[in-house]
């Protein structure tokens, strides 16, 4: 059973001064309080605190197990992500991992209240970035789309995709795009099987019921 002290600083709080050495001396009072050693001290200096917990951990090669006890000596040192720390918080109880924060005390612990409303907290907060993540999200897809950017998946009827990731453009193909003009002039006066049969003729282009549907929901498009 080893006792790890975390203490890390971003590249801003090195430039404002925030010291690894008042980090230290946090950590080291609290292993007093709960009546433990601390056997290493893990140092992330310009580290940033949207990185994972565990990744960080893994980055100074260190592999918890069973028994093990964490201190850090805020929370924002230890992660700025909620998400992040609620997963951890909920790992490390599982694995029977404790984790001592300057402030909260040992947040594993059923018995610490304090703890235990922080991290519901903490639980709001997260609900609430998975809500931003996604909003940003949204908002990303349509701008890209609204630009002529492609967002994944197969691409309507009419045209291709050129580029991928972030680079993915949707490209006009020519005799779809006749076709499309074919689908908005029948669209509404014949089924979606004739109309379907008609582009063949018309275009050569083998088009399915289905999909003739899809280009009619979103306005011949």
């Amino acid at each position: 059973m080893s006792v790890y002290a975390y203490l890390r600083v971003s590249t801003d709080e090195q430039v404002n001064g925030t010291s690894l050495n008042t980090q230290r001396r946090e950590v080291e009072g609290n292993a007093l309080t709960h009546n433990v050693a601390i056997d290493r001290f893990i140092e992330d200096a310009g580290v940033s605190g949207h990185l994972g917990f565990m990744d960080r951990l893994a980055a100074n090669g260190v592999t918890l197990e069973r028994g093990d006890t964490v201190i850090v000596s805020k929370l924002d040192g230890f992660s700025r992500n909620s998400m992040d720390t609620l997963n951890v918080v909920h790992a490390f109880k599982r694995d029977g991992i404790r984790l001592i924060i300057n402030g909260h005390g040992d947040v594993t612990d059923e018995k610490n209240i304090y703890g235990q409303l922080m991290l519901e907290i903490m639980a709001a907060f997260a609900t609430h970035e998975r809500r931003v993540i996604k909003d940003r999200q949204r908002t990303g897809q349509s701008a890209k789309k609204a630009s002529g950017g492609h967002i994944g998946g197969k691409p309507p009827f009419g045209y291709g995709v050129e580029g991928s990731g972030k680079d993915a453009r949707l490209v006009p193909i020519d005799d779809q795009q006749e076709a499309l003009k074919t689908i908005k002039a029948l669209s509404g006066r014949y089924s979606l099987r004739i109309i379907a049969w008609e582009v063949g003729r018309r275009h050569n282009v083998k088009v399915s019921h289905t999909a003739i549907k899809k280009v009619i929901d979103r306005g011949c498009r």
